[in-house]
């Protein structure tokens, strides 16, 4: 991991930290409970990495995520992001409801963009790891639809919560202007891993992964390394 991926993780993983302090102070239960959330999952890729040094080249795909320090670091921006934006620390501040209506916005944008190179190294892995050899149109189409997907998918759950949580009421206006906050963030990981191949590369392949056990799955490749 790069010194400034550490300082950034680190940075984001203080400032969750003041807010849920600040949260546990004078915030509100579903702000507690996000606050808390957003503190715990920046610490489980550095879990995930210590209880499983050597994953399985069966699942390698599905856990790959967890192993990219890039994909850590963009990910601890937007929940750093998101929870400051949800209550800023210690000045009893809810940008979402209180000061700014589109306060969203960037949480939206940053979502899309790290659900979405999730989603993306997944089918890419999935594609090398497995011998699918799948062209990159094909594994960003099926990343962009999981990426829709999960998008309409949250809509419709706010919906749903509103009897219990009516602050989550928006406007069909409001929801579409998610949806296309999520579609622009997509859009800049294109950028991202095309042009400055950060935080991984559609051609070469996963640099300074874990050594893998072997697998009895004939259709994978035998290197003890991954090697795409």
């Amino acid at each position: 991991m790069k010194a400034w991926e550490k300082a950034v993780i680190l940075a984001a993983r203080t400032l969750v930290f003041f807010g849920l302090i600040s949260t546990l102070m004078y915030g509100k239960f579903d702000q507690i409970i996000a606050a808390a959330a957003g503190f715990v999952a920046l610490f489980v890729p550095s879990i995930v990495r210590r209880i499983y040094p050597h994953p399985s080249r069966r699942i390698w795909p599905w856990i790959s995520p967890f192993y990219n320090d890039g994909i850590y670091t963009l990910f601890s921006i937007f929940m750093a992001a998101h929870i400051t934006f949800l209550n800023v620390p210690f000045v009893h501040l809810d940008l979402y409801n209180q000061v700014w209506g589109y306060a969203d916005v960037p949480s939206h944008y940053l979502g899309g963009l790290v659900t979405w190179v999730i989603f993306n190294e997944v089918v890419l892995e999935s594609s090398r790891t497995y011998n699918l050899n799948w062209s990159h149109r094909r594994i960003i189409g099926i990343s962009f639809f999981a990426l829709l997907l999960v998008g309409v998918v949250w809509e419709f759950f706010e919906v749903a919560m509103q009897p219990a949580m009516p602050w989550l009421y928006e406007s069909l206006r409001n929801k579409t202007q998610d949806v296309v906050m999520e579609v622009l963030g997509f859009l800049t990981g294109i950028l991202l891993v095309y042009r400055i191949e950060y935080p991984y590369s559609m051609i070469k392949p996963f640099s300074n992964g874990p050594e893998l056990k072997k697998s009895s799955v004939g259709t994978l490749s035998s290197p003890e390394k991954l090697r795409g």
